[in-house]
C-alpha cells in the first residue's frame, strides 16, 4: 500500500521543534535554529568536499526559504557528518 507524502511548512516545523525544546528545557532559553542537510558516513565524506557541499545545498535552497537566514554548516559526529545549513527564522516575517 502506497503512503501519502506529508508536507509541512518549515515555519511549522521550526515552531514544533521550539515547543519540544521548551517542554524539555523548562524556563531555560535555548536559542538556535533548524539543522538540515544530508548526512554522510566518514567513508562517503572522504570523497567529497563537505564544506563545498554545505555551501551548495545552502545556495540551492536559499531562494525557497526566504523567511529564514541560512548558514552553511558541516557538523561532524562520531560516525556521521552532516552537510547542510542552520536555518533561523527571520523575525517579523511569516
Amino acid at each position: 500500500m502506497a503512503t501519502k507524502a506529508k508536507i509541512i511548512k518549515l515555519t511549522d516545523l521550526s515552531r514544533a521543534i521550539d515547543k519540544a525544546v521548551a517542554a524539555n528545557a523548562g524556563k531555560a532559553k535555548l536559542p538556535g535554529g533548524l539543522i538540515m542537510g544530508r548526512y554522510l558516513t566518514r567513508a562517503m565524506a572522504a570523497n567529497v568536499d563537505v564544506n563545498a557541499l554545505a555551501k551548495s545545498v545552502t545556495k540551492e535552497l536559499a531562494p525557497s526559504l526566504a523567511d529564514f537566514r541560512l548558514t552553511p554548516r558541516v557538523i561532524i559526529g562520531d560516525d556521521i557528518i552532516t552537510c547542510g545549513f542552520l536555518a533561523r527564522e527571520i523575525s517579523g516575517i511569516g
